[in-house]
């Protein structure tokens, strides 16, 4: 059986190389250019599996491993500076070779690549019993351009006026904080954690009746003691030994005999509790659950019914709330990270043909050439590009076609499931607010409940007033990492948007470049569309941003939250997310001190904003309105200094706070069993 194993180091400039550390890690030849000599290592019995992986972002050059770690030591100028941080893990020996580089790939694209570094991969196989991989990753991150990027940045500090604070001598006062959470303690948690369920979610996959977990037994409340490691001397000495039929004699050996003897009767003792006193509750449970399920099934539509039969196909496994909604998930992710900016694409392309083809017509030389197309060979260059065209638009349409058809299905057994989670949930919650009986926002959570419920885990069951408040910080948890997720796609968009603009200038200077010209062009304007796009959806998610503040600040008069509806959506997030980490069971922060933070975000942001837009010089950016200019700090704008003081002055007046129920009361209304939340936000009617 595996062991779960997740450790991480820094290689330091002091006493360490990168380029050495890549070379005796992959196995090749590598020359460092600190130390003007090759890196080599003892070629291994068992030559390691290889691999870099790159953000989008960071420049072509860094797949290339001498490249990468020698450019790694050139930036890093300090003697003792952190050159890269290497990541061990073990790999479950019960996953064959292929199964083991997926989970690899996988976990360090999601957990490292995704956040903005670089990886460079080596699985080693020496010894059968022991196959783990070295993820070495870049330590400082990459700007959008390519460029490298700062370790640390400065926070100033500010009055109560929004003015930065000085010192004695008349310095700015500012604290050092790095840029990124890389170094956190809580960020090497969250990777192990992760780890352990990627390695139980490929367990599960290739039906291996088997988990692992990062946790200490005392932190994943098992009544169990931890083993103790051996080095390697010793196990291999214990292998010896039992390969002859003999015991080992070891000291560790014979305290990990007795460590396994001892869990052995906790476990049975456990057991015997267990069956004794949770038994009824499990069963009360699991009786709801069936209750309501069959009650939801034999109520479906034919269309319903089909959905249900091909996604319990689909799955391949216990077809549950948690597996359907994670199939739905990764359909919506796809869709939006692969097939939409295809689609985007291609009807960029069409549009540029259909241009290009009139201003030939036309005989507009000038708006052929800012596409890319010479006058010339003007009919090579256009049925050349008309043919990839019309084949990305045929790829596009038959994904499109079998995305749409199993995301209808997904999304049809997804509000079944919900359906069934939600009576089952508010039979055993009566007193569950009124905002959450059939709100999907909040669907997984109540999932995660009953299945503590069923479990007997009723430490994990809260009591119905901190039930309400749970659900109510569940909803705006996934409302907020919605509003970040597409203001962060604005933000992306925008600057490559910029830089692209950048580009193409440059190349109709030369009038030679035509593809180059042409392919610039149709991501230029990609990225504008899928501005526009984001923006929609940012629209969507402002209005639940509008009636999760009502709900959060009932007492506030319509005028003043009226007004605070007005400011832009990254200031109501900035506003929401102070509520929800600063607020207790006892105490919710007013709306003046979330107000407060909202607006100081926003002068850091305007801080940032300023240093870019000074250093663009090329004329594309300053063609850009003031609104497009401003989106890669304020993707969905920002709001004006005298708005923002009068809205904190009209906030700490009390006068301007007095319920309103019968508006509450309209607002709060919901339809029962008849209008669900898909996880997305959207309404979907069933």
């Amino acid at each position: 059986m595996s062991y779960f194993r997740l450790q991480a180091n820094i290689i330091s400039k002091k006493n360490q190389s990168a380029v050495a550390s890549a070379s005796y890690r992959s196995g090749e030849e590598l020359y460092s250019e600190r130390d003007e000599e090759m890196k080599s290592f003892k070629t291994r019995e068992v030559a390691p599996v290889s691999f870099l992986l790159k953000p989008d972002h960071a420049p072509e050059w860094t797949l290339d491993r001498e490249k990468l770690w020698n450019e790694v030591e050139k930036v890093e100028k300090a003697w003792n500076a952190q050159l890269a941080r290497e990541v061990l893990i073990a790999l479950p020996i019960e996953l064959n070779d292929d199964q083991q580089h997926e989970l690899v790939r996988s976990f360090v694209q999601e957990e490292f690549v995704d956040a903005g570094m670089v990886a460079d991969v080596s699985i080693h196989r020496d010894k059968v019993h022991n196959p783990h991989a070295h993820v070495l990753l870049t330590i400082r991150p990459f700007n959008e351009d390519g460029s490298w990027g700062n370790k640390k940045t400065r926070q100033y500090e500010f009055d109560q006026k929004g003015y930065i604070l000085r010192n004695e001598v008349g310095e700015k006062v500012f604290q050092t904080v790095s840029s990124t959470d890389w170094n956190d303690r809580e960020t090497l948690v969250r990777w192990r954690l992760n780890y352990a369920e990627a390695i139980n979610q490929s367990f599960k996959e290739h039906g291996i009746d088997q988990t692992v977990s990062a946790l200490s037994f005392e932190d994943q409340g098992l009544d169990q003691i931890a083993e103790v490691r051996l080095d390697r001397n010793e196990y291999q000495f214990v292998k010896r030994m039992e390969e002859q039929g003999l015991e080992a004699k070891t000291f560790y050996h014979q305290m990990n005999q007795e460590i396994r003897k001892t869990n052995a009767e906790i476990a049975q003792l456990n057991h015997k509790i267990t069956f004794l006193s949770d038994k009824q509750k499990t069963v009360d449970v699991q009786s709801v659950l069936h209750r309501h399920t069959a009650e939801v099934t034999h109520q479906l539509d034919a269309d319903y019914e089909k959905s249900l039969h091909f996604m319990k196909g689909r799955l391949k496994e216990v077809f549950s709330f948690q597996s359907v909604q994670q199939q739905l998930q990764g359909l919506y992710q796809w869709e939006e990270r692969k097939l939409e900016p295809r689609q985007t694409e291609a009807k960029v392309s069409h549009a540029i043909l259909s241009a290009s083809h009139r201003a030939y017509q036309e005989g507009d030389k000038q708006a052929l050439q800012n596409q890319g197309f010479p006058l010339k060979d003007f009919h090579s260059f256009f049925t050349e590009r008309l043919d990839a065209f019309e084949k990305l638009d045929s790829q596009n349409e038959q994904e499109a076609k079998t995305n749409q058809m199993v995301t209808a299905h997904a999304e049809r057994a997804f509000r079944i499931k919900c359906l069934i989670v939600h009576n089952s949930f508010n039979e055993l919650h009566p007193n569950v607010d009124e905002n959450y009986l059939f709100n999907d926002r909040v669907a997984s959570y109540k999932s995660e409940v009953l299945e503590a419920m069923q479990s007997g885990d009723w430490q994990r069951v809260l009591s119905p007033s901190e039930m309400n408040q749970e659900l109510q910080l569940q909803e705006v948890t996934k409302t907020l990492e919605q509003a970040d997720k597409v203001s962060e796609q604005i933000r992306i968009q925008s600057h490559i948007r910029n830089k692209l603009g950048a580009e193409k200038d440059s190349l109709l200077k030369t009038r030679t470049a035509h593809e180059a010209i042409y392919r610039t062009s149709i991501k230029l304007n990609t990225a504008q569309t899928l501005i526009s796009r984001y923006s929609e959806k940012a629209f969507v998610i402002d209005k639940q941003l509008n009636e999760l503040i009502r709900q959060a600040f009932p007492d506030a008069k319509e005028k003043l939250i009226r007004e605070v509806e007005k400011l832009p959506l990254e200031m109501k997030t900035d506003l929401l997310r102070h509520y929800m980490q600063n607020g207790t069971a006892h105490r919710s922060p007013h709306l003046m001190e979330c107000m407060k933070f909202a607006r100081n975000e926003q002068h850091k942001k305007e801080s940032s904003f300023n240093q870019y837009r000074n250093q663009q010089n090329n004329p594309f950016y300053h063609r850009l309105d003031e609104k497009q200019q401003a989106q890669v700090q304020f993707p969905n704008g920002r709001a004006s200094t005298e708005l923002l003081e009068q809205l904190v002055r009209q906030a700490s007046d009390s006068n301007n706070y007095q319920k309103e129920p019968s508006r509450m009361n309209k607002l709060n209304r919901k339809g029962r069993n008849t209008r669900l939340r898909r996880d997305l936000g959207l309404e979907i009617e069933l």
